[in-house]
Parts: C-alpha cells; sequence; structure tokens
C-alpha cells in the first residue's frame, strides 16, 4: 500500500521543463499538480484542496506576485512562495508589498535538495530545526545554551572553530555569529508592555526561560548555524521591512535589521522561522564547495 502524500503542490511555471522537474521531484511525498499561466492555476486552485502554491514570478499573462496576491485573497489556508532565476533583491519589495516572504531560487545547478526541504517545511509547518534543511547524513558539531552576555564571544569562538577543523571559514562568519547572538541576547527578551528588557552592551544575565541556543551542524555538501531565542517577538513583516530598506540603500544608518541584512548578504543561505510569542530562529548555511551558483532566496517562515 503506498505511503500516504503529505499535501497538495501546484506548480506553475511558463517552462514545461521546469513544471516537469519539479514535479519529479516532489512526486514521491505529494500531490503534484502543475499549471502553465495564472489561469490555469486558478481553475486548479477553485477546484481541489491545494496547500502550497509554487508560482515563477515572470510569465506571460499575468505575474506571479499577482497570482500570489489573489490565490491567497480567495484561498487564505494556501501557503505559497515564488520562483525565479532573476535577482531575489529586486522583488524584495514586490514580496514585502504582497506578503510574499518565500522567493525560491533557480540556481545552476538547480538545488533539489533545499527545493524539497523548502516544500516539506512549508507544507507541514516543520519549520524549527537546523536538521530540517540538511541532507540526510547531517550531524551535530556543537551546541552551546547561552545564558549571559560574558558567554556571546567565547560561543563564537567556539563554533568558528569547530568550523575549522573542516573547513576555512571566511571572515564574515566571525560578523554573523556576533550580530545574530548579540541580537538574540539583547533584542530578544521583552517585558509585558513588549519593550526590550536589556539595554545593548551592557552585562545581562537571562532568566532560564530567556536563554538563547546556538547549535552548529553539517552534512556533505554544507554547514549551517542556528540560533533561537524564546521571544517570538520578530514579525515576517518587520522582517520584509528592514530587509527592504536595506537593500535599497534607505536604511543604511538603521541599527534594526542590520545583522539580518548581513547575514543574508553574507551568507550562501539564511532561513527565518518564527512562531509568534514563542521563538525565533535564524539560520545560516553556507556551502563547502560553493557548488551552487546564482542569486540567493528568500526564505522567512512564520507561524
Amino acid at each position: 500500500m503506498p505511503d500516504k502524500k503529505l499535501g497538495n503542490v501546484l506548480i506553475v511555471d511558463d517552462e514545461a521543463i521546469i513544471r516537469g522537474m519539479l514535479e519529479i521531484e516532489l512526486e514521491d511525498r505529494f500531490t503534484v499538480h502543475t499549471a502553465e499561466n495564472a489561469d490555469r492555476a486558478l481553475e486548479i486552485l477553485a477546484a481541489g484542496n491545494i496547500d502550497l502554491i509554487i508560482s515563477d514570478i515572470n510569465m506571460p499573462g499575468m505575474k506571479g506576485y499577482d497570482l500570489l496576491r489573489i490565490a491567497r485573497q480567495k484561498y487564505p489556508h494556501v501557503k505559497s512562495a515564488l520562483l525565479t532565476a532573476y535577482n531575489t533583491d529586486d522583488y524584495i519589495r514586490l514580496a514585502r508589498e504582497n506578503d510574499i516572504s518565500n522567493i525560491i531560487a533557480k540556481s545552476t545547478p538547480f538545488n533539489f535538495d533545499e527545493f524539497s526541504a523548502i516544500v516539506y517545511s512549508l507544507v507541514t509547518e516543520s519549520i524549527f530545526g537546523l536538521e530540517r534543511y540538511m541532507l540526510p547524513d547531517y550531524r551535530i558539531l556543537a551546541e552551546y545554551v547561552v545564558r549571559s552576555s560574558s558567554q556571546i564571544g567565547a560561543v563564537e569562538e567556539n563554533i568558528i572553530s569547530a568550523i575549522s577543523r573542516f573547513y576555512t571559514p571566511e571572515p564574515f562568519v566571525q560578523i554573523l555569529l556576533e550580530e545574530l547572538i548579540t541580537n538574540a541576547v539583547y533584542h530578544a527578551p521583552v517585558d509585558q508592555s513588549g519593550k526590550e528588557k536589556y539595554e545593548k552592551h551592557s552585562r545581562v544575565d537571562l532568566q532560564e526561560h530567556e536563554a538563547v541556543r546556538a547549535t552548529l551542524g553539517m552534512d556533505s555538501e554544507k554547514y549551517g548555524v542556528s540560533v533561537m531565542d524564546t521571544s517570538g517577538k520578530l514579525t515576517k513583516e518587520q522582517v520584509l521591512f528592514r530587509i527592504d530598506r536595506h537593500v535599497h540603500a534607505e536604511g543604511v544608518l538603521d541599527e534594526s535589521g542590520r545583522g539580518l541584512h548581513m547575514s543574508r548578504l553574507y551568507a550562501d543561505r539564511l532561513i527565518i522561522n518564527i512562531k509568534k510569542n514563542e521563538s525565533t530562529e535564524v539560520i545560516f548555511i553556507n556551502y563547502i564547495d560553493k557548488k551552487y551558483k546564482g542569486y540567493k532566496p528568500l526564505y522567512i517562515n512564520e507561524l
């Protein structure tokens, strides 16, 4: 008896070869529907129980972001993602205006493993955990619990040292760790009024429920670092707003969002997972052999 499918995915792309190869990649775990344009996609949405729609941005007729906006208005439960071979940064403002937080990049070669991981996480809402975005041979190299600002430097150095055992980390990795861990320690905890509890650069001893967790792991082609806080204070709208301002050079002097922008700029992949009032996880991933060429995707998931 065949395994039960995990959900229904609709792929919309005017190129038949793209539709075909993505369908083949997903069909073992999902019921896959395909459409060559927005009109056909809307017919499929009206007829079936689609869980996720993935649309190319540039198609003849209606563009992908317009399709996703209409789909979300008519079918609020349907999750969505855009697909493009062009510079994702060119679409950040459109993504923000249309409430789109996932843009999958058509890398060269196409990264099927990453594509499958993102689809799985969106359909099943299993978004948290570095292991979700790694290959089956993934292993944890180090885990840390940060309970005090005095630990930040040591944790950063330990992670850099662990990476150095199998790969020479780029200088920016230190910057990414500093930004993400420091932000989680100082900016995540809030009081009952929603105001940040701690002042940056001061000595901070977190309460037990405020502890920040950092995880380093790797598989056969990449390594990743997850930094998780327990606030869930960040929102998808805030992330898109901050990235948009930095991408368009409007937020050059903004301290808020600088860490996220730098992480997305320097890391091969940046993934932001949010569960409101519970937890925020920021993951950065770097490919060891730099196999996948092309523009960087946008991955922001909010439950």
